[in-house]
């Protein structure tokens, strides 16, 4: 049976690690849900989204299913409080912040380099010792 097919929607998608969590555009929960698996190596039924809000007309295009463009967010009312990992999007009143699991990679590359005498070059911050 072939689904209706519905307007484009922008979706929160979530796992219970939080390592990889950011925006999915797609016309189904389930469309978005199985995406995000497919590309983020998740298994069946580790991933939740959110419905947030259809997409702008002008953005009701096949070819913006997946993650979105900064471009889209900002089309879709977001602010990009921070856009380099970890981003961060205010939208609707609501803060989102990408999962952290890149950063943390970035991070600890930062870290060798840093102690082979070779600087930063993912400009990351160091971490502190607790």
């Amino acid at each position: 049976m072939k689904r209706p097919k519905r307007e484009l929607t922008l979706w929160w998608c979530w796992t219970e690690d939080h390592h990889e969590d950011w925006f999915v555009v797609a016309g189904h929960g389930f469309d978005a849900v199985g995406f995000f698996e497919e590309h983020e190596g998740y298994a069946e039924g580790d991933v939740q989204a959110e419905g947030l809000l259809t997409l702008p007309e002008e953005y009701q295009d096949e070819k913006y299913v997946g993650w979105p463009s900064h471009e889209l967010l900002v089309a879709c009312g977001a602010k990009l409080v921070r856009e380099e990992t970890p981003r961060v999007v205010e939208l609707q009143g609501e803060r989102y912040v990408e999962g952290m699991l890149e950063h943390q990679i970035l991070q600890v590359t930062d870290d060798r380099f840093e102690r082979n005498g070779r600087g930063r070059p993912n400009r990351t911050q160091p971490r502190r010792n607790s």
